[in-house]
């Protein structure tokens, strides 16, 4: 392949070794549970799970309590599971019907483990009917040189129900700590009322003294609001292990990973790594890759630790040359795709025909998406590097305008309307769908204007933004948006740049049930308002 960073690959190998050998270790110890034939003998595991009424009534009420349960696997039998549902507002079933589960081995009773794991997920995978992409992203990360949990799938019955398939992971617990370092009682952290580091993280439960003040991750914090790029990345390089982290945003990134930190500051976990005293940053709730083939290699970055590597010179050629070595040596579409095709055929003899079937159209779909994907990558490296917009009299017209999102059932296309050049896009079912391109924009106060004319715009039941409107990548605020019907109106969405150069995400966006939206080419502008 070529492309552009290969050579600055090189030089990130030589400079820090392998990709695959970052860790404090040197490499690591283990990179699957003692008992790996639960993840990796290509069997699918069958568990019964049983409750009792009260503990029923108890999850119907407090669904994220723990309860009790028994759960049988074969002649194993596991008393005193602690027991509770988890799930996003996409993810989370009721009781009553598929719910995803938290199993807690060792809650209740100290020693008691399920295949040498304290904690385990099981995902009820509603939004990836393929069951796949869980695997594919955890291999893809693990093989990159990166920590992430294991994962296979297995078959659960719960109070004596049916047999229903299920994505099983391995909880992030001491024992998958203890896999990538001598010393596992750092603090470790996940989303809640906070999304990054400088919030009001979760602190995760395994065997560490409490830090109330969180110490590490403030000095974490404090190092991405260093204003000058040299000594950021010098504070950068004291607290956060940076390249375990370059090849965590490149995997995301590659792996079209929008649901996690990088691009959304959802899904991930970060750790507290005593052996180094740096922290590191694990991939999770990856059921929803490669969605969009054309997501920027390098996009608008949400998460604060990406967005302060990226503003350092170090962290930008680093990323780059990572991303080259990442791109050429492990997504390997042939690979890749053939070990989907595996993972469907382990699960033939346990669905049946119409079940296989939905699941193996599903999966026909990765495959497809991971050859999208790549192909866009090589595209995207292959072009020029982005030059800062021109501004005249201080307006730009930005454009090499893509399709980012496209709707199931609808289209987009460059069309006219009343005389205009436009963009255009109609949905017929519920849908988010895109036209996007990125720019490069000096630090200061911006406004992203356009013409718009929407016909038939239902919004959507869900969600924070409707109808047809203006966004830029990673902004906070409410967007004006148009639905129902009108004629050209004009919108317009404020924006803040505030490093000295930065890619920007301009977005022209329709989230609606049904209906049409046109977006003026001509009057689509920036102007500086500054």
């Amino acid at each position: 392949m070529n492309h552009p960073f290969l050579h600055g690959g090189r030089l990130f190998l030589l400079v820090f070794g392998s990709a695959a050998l970052w860790s404090a270790r040197g490499a690591f110890a283990e990179t699957v549970p003692s008992e790996s034939d639960l993840f990796f003998a290509g069997t699918i595991p069958q568990l019964r799970i049983e409750l009792d009424a009260a503990a029923q009534d108890s999850l119907r009420q407090e669904p994220r309590e723990y309860v009790t349960a028994t759960v049988t696997e074969g002649t194993n039998v596991y008393l005193q599971v602690a027991l509770h549902l988890k799930g996003s507002v996409g993810s989370f079933r009721p009781l009553a019907d598929k719910p995803a589960l938290t199993l807690d081995f060792s809650r209740f009773q100290l020693d008691l483990k399920f295949h040498g794991l304290r904690r385990i997920y099981l995902n009820n995978s509603v939004e990836d009917p393929s069951y796949a992409n869980e695997k594919i992203g955890s291999e893809f990360f693990q093989s990159a040189g990166a920590p992430a949990p294991c994962v296979t799938r297995a078959m659960v019955g719960l109070n004596g129900g049916p047999l229903r398939l299920y994505v099983l992971e391995e909880g992030f617990t001491e024992d998958f700590l203890a896999r990538y370092y001598h010393r596992i009682s750092g603090e470790l952290y996940e989303p809640g009322s906070g999304h990054d580091v400088d919030e009001a993280l979760v602190r995760n439960a395994v065997e560490a003294p409490y830090d109330r003040k969180q110490t590490a991750l403030k000095k974490l914090a404090e190092a991405t609001w260093e204003p000058d790029p040299v000594q950021r990345w010098q504070k950068l390089e004291a607290s956060l292990d940076t390249r375990q982290f370059l090849i965590f945003m490149a995997a995301e990134v590659m792996l079209g990973h929008r649901d996690g930190y990088c691009i959304n500051r959802n899904n991930f976990r970060v750790y507290h790594d005593l052996d180094s005293g740096k922290m590191i940053f694990f991939p999770h709730g990856m059921d929803q890759l490669l969605g969009t083939a054309g997501l920027p290699w390098q996009p608008n970055w949400a998460g604060l630790v990406a967005q302060s590597v990226m503003s350092t010179p170090e962290g930008s050629r680093g990323y780059a040359a990572v991303f080259g070595v990442l791109l050429t040596n492990q997504f390997n579409v042939e690979k890749l795709t053939a070990r989907v095709d595996q993972l469907v055929a382990e699960l033939r003899p346990m669905l049946d025909d119409d079940e296989f079937g939905k699941m193996k159209t599903a999966a026909d779909v990765v495959k497809d998406r991971l050859v999208k994907r790549k192909s866009s990558l090589i595209a995207q490296l292959s072009r020029a590097p982005l030059r800062p917009l021109e501004f005249a009299a201080g307006t730009a017209h930005p454009d090499g305008w893509e399709i980012a999102d496209q709707p199931d059932e609808g289209g987009l296309d460059q069309t006219r309307k009343d005389g205009l050049a436009t963009l255009h896009i109609a949905v017929h079912a519920e849908s988010l769908a895109s036209w996007r391109t990125t720019v490069l924009l000096p630090r200061g106060h911006y406004s992203f204007q356009d013409r718009v004319r929407v016909a038939g715009v239902a919004p959507l039941p869900f969600g924070a933004h409707q109808g047809a409107s203006l966004r830029v990548g990673g902004t906070v605020g409410e967007a004006h948006s148009l639905m129902g019907s009108s004629d050209w109106r004009e919108l317009s969405s404020d924006f803040e740049v505030g490093q000295p150069m930065e890619r920007v995400e301009l977005i022209c966006e329709l989230r609606a049930e049904s209906g049409e939206a046109w977006f003026d080419v001509a009057a689509l502008q920036i102007l500086r308002t500054d």
